[in-house]
């Protein structure tokens, strides 16, 4: 597959010199289930998701949850074939592509420093040489669950013979602005709010790249390409379960500098194959995404 790269004014992706839309999905314990029901989970959910209209599969590279949780422990996390690299691997194959966040609930699973710095280059080494991988370093650095912070994502660098990974600081808080400087892409949660949120994170994407024209010091923007990286969660009966609001949401990313989006959703928060009104929402939204 033919590696991610950034355009020459950094507004957008570029993949063999033409323009990319990156069209996700945020499947947070996709790896962690791949470690454990193997190859033809990953097999199914990569071709399940491209089926949608999918490019991109979005997960983590560790997570201390209950039921689904994994992390760099497991005996399979760094095996050349059962790990990281066959999982990629089997994206390829799948004609997809993988963005890992490499850093999550940090606090329960490596709270210091040196190791999580130890931990992110380790990772960006092992998938080195896969084209198409992306990483982000951490999601939501300051909530609770974690003990990196916003700023401390600033540390963290591409290692050394490896300058063609494509990486982003932060998943950050909900309506939250990325940290800056930033690196290649940055990363945007949006509003959860059903009365209007929908209709307005198209704007919200403009001012993450823009800044705010009324206070460009307090926000001065990233001027690079962004992505839509976490919205709303579809589920039934919160209000996101109607698939026309996610096809108005995806035509809102418009804007020069907004790079694409993710679909999210009870069933993505599983890594589940998608079925009834999520399934018809992640249509609406991947297909009506507007670019290339």
């Amino acid at each position: 597959m033919t590696l991610l790269t950034i355009a020459p004014d950094r507004l957008s992706f570029r993949v063999d010199g033409q323009p990319h839309i990156w069209r996700g999905c945020l499947d947070w314990p996709a790896f962690g289930r791949h470690l454990t029901e193997g190859d033809a989970y990953a097999h199914a959910l990569f071709a399940d998701r491209r089926a949608v209209g999918a490019n991109t599969v979005c997960c983590a590279g560790m997570l201390a949850w209950s039921d689904l949780g994994f992390n760099p422990s497991h005996p399979n996390y760094w095996d050349d074939d059962h790990g990281l690299r066959r999982f990629v691997d089997i994206a390829a194959q799948e004609d997809m592509r993988v963005c890992f966040v490499v850093l999550c609930d940090t606090r329960a699973l490596m709270p210091d420093l040196a190791s999580q710095l130890a931990h992110w280059e380790r990772f960006l080494v092992t998938l080195g040489d896969k084209t198409n991988v992306s990483f982000v370093v951490a999601n939501q650095p300051g909530h609770p669950s974690q003990t990196i912070t916003r700023e401390q994502t600033t540390l963290f660098q591409k290692p050394a013979g490896f300058p063609d990974l494509l990486c982003a600081r932060m998943n950050p808080h909900e309506s939250a602005n990325p940290v800056l400087p930033p690196m290649d892409f940055s990363c945007y949660c949006s509003s959860r709010d059903t009365t209007k949120g929908y209709v307005e994170v198209g704007s919200s994407m403009w001012y993450i790249v823009n800044g705010w024209p009324d206070n460009f010091i307090t926000w001065p923007g990233t001027h690079q390409v962004s992505v839509l990286f976490e919205p709303a969660r579809i589920e039934l009966g919160n209000g996101w379960d109607d698939p026309g609001k996610w096809r108005q949401l995806a035509r809102s990313l418009a804007f020069e500098g907004t790079g694409g989006g993710n679909v999210y959703s009870r069933q993505n928060r599983n890594a589940e194959v998608y079925s009834g009104v999520t399934h018809d929402c992640a249509v609406e939204f991947l297909g009506n995404i507007p670019g290339a």
